[in-house]
């Protein structure tokens, strides 16, 4: 409904039919908008007209033209092939009859019938002006469902966008999404790239200028220039996602947008959260080491280099992203039960007495009754290690006695990497031994001690197991 005039199509095979409806109307307007009028005096005209002009709003329509149901048929055209609703149809006839009337009013989907003689001035404007009043109400109902179901649709966009940006586990896969979507949104064919706030002498002139105005919000554009969004966190300084062009958009676009990167900023400062929690976290389980490796003298460094050992098989293993990093803390804790063995037997320059190691030995149950009761993966995984990094492949072991794959797979791990590290550094009662010789103990346990699994995978990976012994023993 576009143009500035209602469009009424005159269907009749008589002229004067024509002349008449026209003279009668010619001077009538609906909410300040002229009539315009089109005329057809057959039904091949008719369809040409129909399938040309796509919002005409009332159709005068005879019955009887070259066949005696021409107007009929026309109908059947309009509501069925055609699927139009929207346009107002009155059928006018010259030839009443009580019977056809109900039939037809029942079996076609018209809007008003007529006698031609029944068409007088009075009588033809007040079906004009209710036929027209009901098409602006049907169109606008139409334009107003339309705008609903685009609303939807874009809304729906956003949430799938948003839910892909809320399942990113990482930082790191988070802003891959993010600068992938944010392509899609925006357009254009430039760069984009993030760069952090604290590095502001390094953005360009145009985007460092606007940056540094208080009213940004989510986002900003320059005209032509550049697209630049804002993630900020009430821990770290402000990252910067910037595009050097970007499409025109419009305002249900701009809206959207708005909405995305609302979301987008909420993941972003949770990110931030889960992060410097994690920093936190790690940073404390590193000084609960650091205190258990202070209470024997021959344990310095032995938490880190155990973890980073395990971490290289995990990854052999295929262990997610989110486990490694908990597997990273978890391992660190697998001697915590030592903080309750005497300082006598932890730093005895020699063997142990059957007695002195029975004490040791109990490490493994002390440092899980510790961890046990936590929910938390973090504390569930370390109370496993602490439990079970002793047990041996073939039963030997302690504190249960287990053996294969009854000894949990983070156990296994443990139980080579640290009698690894344990070989290969410096203790009380002997120097360290080379890497070759421990390697060859590791080969040597394969089967008896060590899981063979575990033995390959260390084995695959002796190379980058060694560089990190010998960063550590510089």
């Amino acid at each position: 409904m576009t143009d500035k005039s209602w469009k009424i199509l005159i269907v009749d095979d008589e002229r004067e039919v024509h002349l008449l409806t026209r003279t009668i109307l010619k001077d009538v307007q609906f909410e300040g908008r002229p009539l315009q009028f089109l005329s057809s005096y057959d039904s091949i005209s008719t369809r040409k007209i129909l399938n040309e002009e796509s919002d005409i709003a009332l159709i005068l329509m005879d019955v009887v033209m070259e066949e005696e149901d021409s107007g009929l048929k026309l109908v059947k055209y309009i509501r069925d092939e055609l699927k139009n609703k929207l346009t107002r149809i009155i059928l006018r006839t010259g030839v009443p009859g009580e019977e056809p009337v109900k039939r037809i009013i029942i079996d076609y989907e018209i809007n008003d019938y007529k006698e031609k003689i029944d068409l007088t001035t009075p009588r033809l404007f007040t079906s004009i002006i209710k036929s027209l009043r009901n098409y602006r109400d049907l169109v606008r109902r139409r334009n107003i469902n339309g705008e609903i179901e685009d609303s939807r649709k874009k809304l729906t966009q956003v949430i799938q966008l948003s839910s892909e940006l809320f399942a990113s586990r990482t930082m790191e896969l988070f802003l891959t999404n993010l600068e992938t979507k944010t392509s899609l949104m925006i357009g254009g064919e430039g760069k984009l790239w993030f760069q952090n706030g604290s590095d502001k002498q390094s953005f360009p002139s145009a985007v460092a200028q606007r940056i540094s105005k208080d009213d940004m919000s989510f986002y900003t554009m320059l005209e032509g220039e550049y697209f630049i969004a804002r993630l900020s966190s009430r821990s770290t300084e402000p990252l910067y996602l910037i595009a050097d062009s970007c499409l025109s958009l419009q305002p249900d676009e701009i809206q959207m947008l708005e909405i995305f990167f609302s979301n987008a900023n909420i993941i972003y400062n949770n990110l931030c959260l889960k992060a410097d929690f994690m920093a936190t976290q790690s940073e404390m389980i590193g000084l609960l080491g650091d205190v258990i490796e202070n209470r024997s003298r021959e344990l310095s460094g032995h938490q880190e280099r155990v973890s980073d050992y395990a971490i290289i098989l995990a990854k052999k293993l295929d262990f997610s992203d989110e486990d490694i990093v908990i597997l990273r803390d978890a391992v660190k804790l697998h001697d915590t039960g030592k903080i309750g063995i005497f300082d006598s037997i932890l730093d005895k320059p020699g063997p142990l007495s059957p007695e002195e190691f029975e004490s040791m030995k109990s490490h493994t149950t002390i440092g899980y009754e510790i961890l046990r009761f936590s929910s938390r993966k973090l504390c569930q995984m370390a109370a496993s290690i602490a439990w079970e990094h002793h047990e041996k492949w073939d039963g030997s072991g302690y504190p249960r006695g287990l053996s294969g794959e009854q000894i949990g797979q983070l156990g296994r791990i443990t139980c080579i990497v640290d009698v690894f590290d344990a070989l290969s550094s410096d203790r009380v009662y002997r120097k360290a031994w080379s890497f070759e010789k421990t390697v060859q103990f590791i080969k040597d346990g394969r089967g008896t001690q060590f899981d063979p699994h575990m033995v390959n995978l260390f084995l695959e990976e002796q190379e980058t197991i060694k560089e990190i012994l010998m960063r550590e023993n510089k």
